[in-house]
């Protein structure tokens, strides 16, 4: 992934350190270059892959209201790690959320994502990353509770 990584910073700085996608995907189309094979050039299967995403921004974008007169909507589905890892597919969160195994791994990538989140912003500005940090402590804080109850009932 270096040579791709320096391919791509090169084609940046020859735009003034903005890359493009379609200048990535042109340069990409010249089959000597290293960012050749990283694409599918057969436009069936771009087309199919092109269009399972758009499923996938479809399935995202189904909301539901948990509290009436609310304005705090969920997503209707949700994509965990263990069916990501076997293939794909989404749950019903609902479902999820009445299932302690799911529940729990639900609540572990959403630690992950928060880590990865705080991660990123201690580039930018360590107190949010500090604010983040405390949500992720809750989070856990919670879980813990949880795992608790669930024991006990």
């Amino acid at each position: 992934m270096n040579a791709e990584k320096k391919f791509l910073e090169r084609l940046a700085n020859q735009n003034n350190g903005i890359l493009l996608v379609d200048d990535v995907i042109e340069a990409a189309k010249d089959k000597s270059c290293v960012l050749h094979n990283h694409f599918e050039w057969d436009d069936t299967e771009a087309a199919n892959s092109f269009r399972r995403e758009q499923a996938r921004s479809l399935i995202r974008r189904c909301k539901i209201t948990l509290v009436e007169n609310s304005s705090a909507e969920i997503r209707v589905f949700t994509s965990l790690p263990s069916d990501r890892e076997s293939g794909g597919g989404y749950r019903l969160t609902s479902t999820v959320l009445n299932d302690q195994q799911m529940r729990l791994e639900l609540i572990h990538d959403i630690e992950l994502t928060i880590a990865r989140w705080r991660t990123k912003l201690y580039l930018l500005d360590a107190n949010t990353a500090e604010i983040l940090l405390k949500l992720e402590n809750s989070i856990q804080s919670g879980t813990k509770h949880f795992q608790e109850n669930q024991h006990v009932a």
